[in-house]
């Protein structure tokens, strides 16, 4: 059994980052990717998907602090769901990839990821 994700996309929105009452942080991260499809009508469009990625510990905190908005990515990862109920007791189920690695993407690459391996 295989559970890989691999994503190439832009951030929607600036890393938002968490930290825990036993200081373990997670970076909650909002990637876009598309594809051109054709309509019925013979139309091509974009058709945008939007994933959630979380990024621990340091990995998370590299990534926080050298992305932003806009900014490309490459993220290797595995698919998790998690269950949780809110305030209202109203049972939530997502989706989300949990990040081993990051690859910061565009013009501020500096020929490393954020784990500090050079990328290819």
């Amino acid at each position: 059994m295989v559970n890989h994700v691999v994503l190439v996309g832009k951030l929607g929105s600036d890393p938002e980052v968490r930290t825990f009452g036993d200081q373990q942080t997670v970076t909650r991260l909002s990637v876009a990717t598309h594809e051109i499809v054709t309509t019925r009508t013979g139309e091509r469009e974009r058709q945008t998907e939007w994933h959630q990625v979380v990024a621990w510990a340091a990995l998370g905190e590299r990534a926080a602090k050298h992305l932003r908005k806009g900014r490309s990515v490459l993220v290797e990862g595995r698919l998790q769901t998690r269950v949780w109920a809110d305030a209202r007791g109203n049972r939530h189920i997502t989706a989300e990839v949990r990040a081993d690695r990051i690859l910061f993407l565009g013009r501020r690459n500096t020929g490393h990821d954020s784990a500090g391996h050079e990328n290819p």
